[in-house]
């Protein structure tokens, strides 16, 4: 049994007992990570403070290769972001975020992926609620161009041509557009010019745009994921996420008698 120390973030967590809790992390220099934390919901250990789903800190544990969960010895955070759980929609888009590093992340070290995700989940936690699911597209585009599934939104896959004004098709197999003289067959949703325009915003890391119509760049950001990372199964965080968008009481400003 090794002991290890590594800077990590919480992104899930349910109960195991009366006394204990499962808790899965991202961390910087093991991949994902389960961890059995015993005494945390009594309040008997130390371990127990600061354990809210999102925060990131130093995390130390013991480290068994033939074990499936790990054992916590401390976890102190450093960033709580309490602010996600704050807000219903805020929390839903955190919750994006970790369902693609969790699924798709793997057992290994992988840096620049933690460090995308500290940063997306620092951003989503500074959002005002207007922009959140702005900054959710963008965070989870960049979750996605890190583990090296990068879309094509401005050239055709086929053909390297702008499409212009013209109407276009995504293709998921071939990860981008297609202009209509290369899309042969209905493959894909369609993009006009201003949904390319504001995919290409999301993908670079200039001023978050305007996103028109959030809940078709929610299905496209979903989709792509399902087709390249989860072998066809959907983000149940996403979708219910895209059920808070319909809810009049979880929009910006927004109650029941809004």
């Amino acid at each position: 049994m090794t002991l290890v120390t590594t800077c990590a973030v919480l992104l899930r967590s349910f109960p195991y007992s009366e006394t204990s809790r499962v808790l899965h992390f991202y961390t910087e220099s093991l991949g994902a990570v389960g961890v059995m934390a015993r005494g945390v919901r009594t309040g008997s250990s130390k371990s127990g403070s600061g354990l809210d789903v999102f925060a990131e800190g130093t995390l130390t544990l013991h480290v068994k290769s033939t074990r499936e969960l790990q054992t916590l010895r401390d976890f102190a955070a450093t960033r709580p972001r309490r602010a996600l759980g704050n807000d219903v929609r805020s929390f839903g888009a955190a919750s994006v975020l970790a369902e693609v590093v969790l699924k798709h992340a793997g057992e290994e070290a992988n840096p620049p992926l933690f460090a995308a995700l500290s940063a997306g989940l620092d951003r989503l936690s500074d959002a005002s609620p207007d922009r959140v699911i702005a900054t959710l597209l963008r965070e989870g585009w960049c979750l996605v161009s890190t583990l090296g599934y990068r879309p094509v939104a401005e050239l055709c896959v086929e053909c390297d041509s702008a499409p212009g004004d013209a109407l276009t098709r995504f293709d998921f197999s071939a990860g981008g557009i297609r202009c209509a003289d290369c899309s042969r067959v209905e493959v894909g949703p369609r993009l006009g010019p201003r949904a390319r325009s504001q995919l290409a915003a999301l993908l670079h890391n200039g001023d978050l745009p305007e996103v028109e119509r959030p809940r078709a760049h929610l299905r496209l950001l979903g989709d792509f994921v399902s087709y390249h990372l989860s072998g066809g199964r959907p983000l149940s965080s996403l979708e219910v996420l895209a059920t808070l968008l319909d809810d009049p009481s979880t929009a910006p400003g927004g109650g029941a008698d809004a």
